[in-house]
């Protein structure tokens, strides 16, 4: 009987020895650790809210009035992550956003160790604004055309303004219509410009000049001969 109660004892001390390795063998493996991540949206250099950012078709967040969104991801360490930019309205999405490298932060500051891995996405305007200044040689009064139509009139220093909000690309043509005054040269100048990415100034110095009039020819008046009739000439012989 002695033999058979040890027996049961040890019996029992390997099922709960077996039974320990199984539990920790079933364990599920411990998370991925987690990367802190800083999303900084940009409309060229200042700060855009609204921005909206997903990861794997899951929305991340969006990011506020500092145009930030903090969030934490999990992965190995060196995966890349993808990730969208959706961009509020009258903003354009980033054709292909800056790549997302889980790697750990090491270093000093404690504030950039607070921001962890830094993104900054760009959401560039939809429009441009283009201001057009239009030099006329001097000459008021003439008409400024855009496309054919007329959009501003020279002032009294032969210039006129214009502001433009269009896409960025849009190609447009600019010119002067000199057609009231058949003496300024060149007549009816143009040039062509194209909206660049990005708020400027775009010049048109028109090269025009008001041509001196010819030189007025003096007419002569040739008048015809008057004749009195015959003269009498008196005689110098003496009688």
């Amino acid at each position: 009987m002695r033999t058979l109660s040890c027996a049961r004892r040890g019996l029992a001390g390997v099922a709960l020895i077996v039974g320990a390795v199984l539990g920790v063998a079933c364990e599920d493996p411990p998370p991925p650790p987690a990367y802190r991540v800083s999303f900084t949206a940009l409309a060229d250099e200042a700060p855009l809210p609204g921005v909206e950012i997903s990861v794997a078709g899951r929305p991340l967040g969006v990011t506020g009035a500092d145009g930030l969104l903090r969030a934490n991801l999990r992965g190995r360490e060196g995966a890349v992550v993808g990730y969208r930019v959706r961009c509020p309205a009258g903003h354009r999405n980033p054709e292909e956003p800056p790549p997302l490298t889980l790697r750990r932060f090491r270093g000093l500051d404690p504030a950039a160790a607070a921001r962890g891995i830094e993104i900054n996405v760009q959401c560039r305007p939809a429009e441009r604004f283009a201001a057009v200044v239009v030099r006329a040689g001097g000459i008021a009064n003439l008409p400024v055309l855009m496309q054919g139509q007329p959009v501003a009139v020279t002032d009294a220093s032969g210039v006129a303004h214009l502001l433009l909000k269009l896409p960025p690309a849009t190609s447009f043509t600019m010119s002067v219509d000199t057609s009231a005054n058949p003496r300024i040269v060149p007549a009816n100048p143009s040039q062509p410009f194209v909206v660049p990415d990005a708020d400027d100034v775009l010049v048109f110095d028109a090269p025009i000049a008001v041509q001196a009039p010819p030189p007025r020819r003096r007419r002569v008046v040739r008048r015809a001969p008057v004749f009195t009739g015959p003269v009498r000439i008196p005689s110098s012989g003496r009688r």
